[in-house]
């Protein structure tokens, strides 16, 4: 498997990010280097997700031509948010040119590492149920998070009649709650977790889901496939993960990048890509 997209052959074929968090500081030194390599391999496109007010508040100014992105309180950034976040963050949106609403969720992962799991529970719920609300009222699509807690999640989505829909990041479920999310309008995020030798059920998702069910990510600096070996991350990976999973899906990878594009034009239809 090679180590990067560069000597990957140049074709009609594009592919989009759909979760990058390009804005971090590890990227400082070498952002547009990385993002002109990523344009070589084919990447045209990326979606940056807010993680806290502030930074969702600054990813207006920071984001290029071809970077879009959505603002939202992450569940690993609750102890530095307060509910009045919550009014500046729909403030924000108002006026804002996200896409939509996000990165927001559920993380039982986290609330089971909590010092007091219930009251991590509660917190998270309020943040997700009101972020939740205010997306639903600005009409705008989800970016969801969600660990351990995919029932309980799209269960709340449905009976609320949410109709914007939106993506469920790194989605490792199963096939009976990925067709869950389907039926609520979502679709799903796969990038590097389905390189790892252990992810036989997670790859046997990816075939037996149709391919207008997923959308590739990368979720950099992390989420770093198998043959990387522990190196940073970057949107550079998504044409290897567009061809890793054609040859799992024995399709091929310019029907698939082209089914991807439609994915992402039916969830984030203000994306132009």
């Amino acid at each position: 498997m090679p180590d990067s997209a560069e000597g990957m052959e140049k074709s009609s074929i594009s592919w989009f990010d759909s979760h990058c968090h390009f804005d971090f500081r590890q990227f400082d030194d070498e952002r547009k280097e990385l993002w002109q390599r990523a344009r070589h391999a084919g990447v045209r496109g990326m979606l940056i997700p807010g993680i806290t007010l502030a930074q969702s508040q600054a990813l207006a100014g920071f984001c290029q031509p071809d970077w879009y992105f959505a603002q939202g309180i992450h569940p690993y950034f609750l102890s530095q948010a307060d509910f009045a976040d919550l009014n500046g963050l729909e403030s924000e949106l108002k006026q804002s040119a996200a896409v939509a609403v996000g990165e927001i969720g559920i993380d039982k992962t986290l609330q089971q590492q909590a010092v007091d799991p219930e009251v991590e529970s509660k917190r998270q719920w309020q943040f997700f149920t009101d972020q939740v609300a205010i997306a639903q009222s600005l009409k705008l699509p989800l970016i969801l998070h969600i660990r351990g807690a995919h029932d309980e999640a799209s269960s709340y989505l449905k009976q609320q009649g949410f109709s914007s829909g939106g993506i469920v990041h790194a989605f490792s479920g199963s096939v009976q709650q990925g067709r869950r999310w389907l039926d609520t309008g979502f679709k799903l995020g796969i990038g590097g977790a389905m390189t790892f030798p252990r992810a036989k059920k997670l790859r046997r998702t990816l075939q037996q889901l149709p391919s207008s069910a997923w959308l590739l990510e990368t979720d950099a600096p992390d989420m770093s496939p198998a043959f990387l070996a522990g190196k940073t991350n970057t949107p550079e990976m998504i044409p290897l993960y567009g061809y890793l999973l054609a040859a799992l899906r024995q399709e091929s990878a310019e029907a698939l990048s082209q089914q991807f594009k439609r994915n992402l034009n039916t969830v984030l239809p203000t994306i132009q890509f």
